[in-house]
């Protein structure tokens, strides 16, 4: 298999997640063996081996697509969603402000009405402060002339529900990923179409990612462990076309 699509079908799901882009997937079998041994012969020789232990792990490398379940794999993380109840008003007092002081507002996606001293000292958005909405940021970069050193942040928060779809994941929750993968394989020039399943996989991060490259394409790479089951094993193996031996 030269290339192909991988998919992967989260535990009591019906429905397969398209993992994305990955640079290569590997196949390890890991094997222990028993050396049995005759001395028939005088000295002491190997007759044969018994294997005793069969597992299996599969790596992803380089997947390229950041979707919900990347994440979720990466940090090792439970699915969850983002909810907030809505704010028509209130009011942020922060005191002592300096320049580059960084505060937040109590939610996400708000929207800031006015930024006073409370009394005559009014901040101007760019040029005393800059805000963030969707992480609820506020930089301040200058405090007007003459204003007072607290500052009061009119503002509002909108409803959010988990019809929104902005993940919130708790990082190392999980042991791992678990469900079935398939890789689906497909050849451009040389081999054979081959549809690979692993009944059941439990990945886990492999290694380090990047959360902040600028200069490159941000990968990740998962291990998984494969565990047998009852009724298809550790998994299956089928030719899509058939292999024509030269």
């Amino acid at each position: 298999m030269m290339g192909g699509i991988a998919l992967f079908r989260p535990e009591n799901s019906s429905k397969w997640i398209k993992i994305g882009p990955v640079d290569s997937v590997e196949f390890t079998p890991n094997l222990t063996t028993v050396d049995v041994y005759t001395n028939e012969f005088g000295d002491r020789r190997l007759l044969r081996k018994i294997t005793t232990t069969k597992e299996g792990t599969v790596v992803l490398n380089g997947i390229s697509a950041w979707t919900e379940w990347l994440y979720q794999a990466l940090f090792m993380s439970k699915p969850g969603y983002l909810t907030q109840s809505a704010v028509p008003s209130d009011t942020l007092i922060v005191e002592d402000v300096i320049a580059g002081d960084v505060v937040e507002l109590p939610g996400k996606k708000g929207t800031v009405t006015a930024v006073t001293d409370g009394a005559t000292g009014v901040y101007v958005e760019d040029t005393h402060y800059t805000f963030h909405p969707a992480t609820g940021v506020i930089e301040f970069l200058a405090i007007p002339a003459g204003a007072t050193a607290d500052v009061e942040i009119e503002y509002s928060l909108p409803a959010i529900t988990e019809a929104d779809k902005l993940i919130d994941l708790s990082i190392l929750e999980t042991s791992g990923t678990r469900g079935e993968f398939r890789y689906i394989g497909h050849c451009a020039d040389v081999g054979e179409d081959m549809d690979m399943r692993l009944s059941d996989v439990e990945f886990q991060p492999n290694g380090a990612y990047s959360v902040g490259d600028t200069a490159n394409n941000n990968v990740g790479s998962l291990t998984g462990a494969v565990y047998t089951t009852a009724t298809k094993g550790y998994g299956s193996l089928q030719g899509l076309e058939t292999i024509v031996n030269a």
